[in-house]
């Protein structure tokens, strides 16, 4: 049995740790912090934080079963953890726990996720509207994050 004054100290000693700030020098997201945001039907983007000196984002993205994101060229390296469920670019299917890397100037046709999938991504800032490249079926998702993005 827990005492009183014994309960009350370890009350104490987790509210500090809830309420005190991140060490120095740190940020700290909180899992129920931050906005998710549509990016077109189906894909929804959390952002975490954002470097204009090096000019990249750290993101999550969740996608619904059968949504799709149109194939585009990278600018910089983008890295891709996979934290839930499965997603497939081309013929590559990633799963929980995989993680991708694309170099500069590398390109991946559409990607999309039969399962959903939670990703943790970390890009340029904002794609070169150039880099994109769209067949009739994705002008409408090209669109959108374009849009998106300008807003960030």
């Amino acid at each position: 049995m827990i005492l009183t004054g014994e309960r009350d100290r370890m009350r104490m000693q987790i509210l500090k740790r809830v309420v005190s700030p991140p060490p120095f020098g740190t940020t700290t997201v909180r899992a129920d912090e931050g906005v998710w945001q549509e990016l077109a039907p189906g894909i929804h983007i959390k952002v975490l934080h954002e470097d204009p000196s090096t000019n990249t984002r750290s993101y999550f993205v969740r996608m619904e079963p059968g949504s799709r994101v149109p194939s585009r060229t990278h600018t910089q390296e983008e890295h891709c953890l996979v934290l839930e469920g499965e997603v497939t670019i081309g013929d590559h299917v990633m799963r929980s726990g995989d993680w991708r890397v694309a170099r500069p100037e590398s390109r991946h046709v559409d990607f999309w996720s039969k399962t959903g999938c939670l990703l943790f991504i970390r890009s340029e800032l904002a794609a070169r509207p150039q880099a994109f490249s769209f067949d009739s079926a994705s002008e409408a998702l090209h669109g959108a994050y374009i849009h998106f993005v300008s807003q960030l």
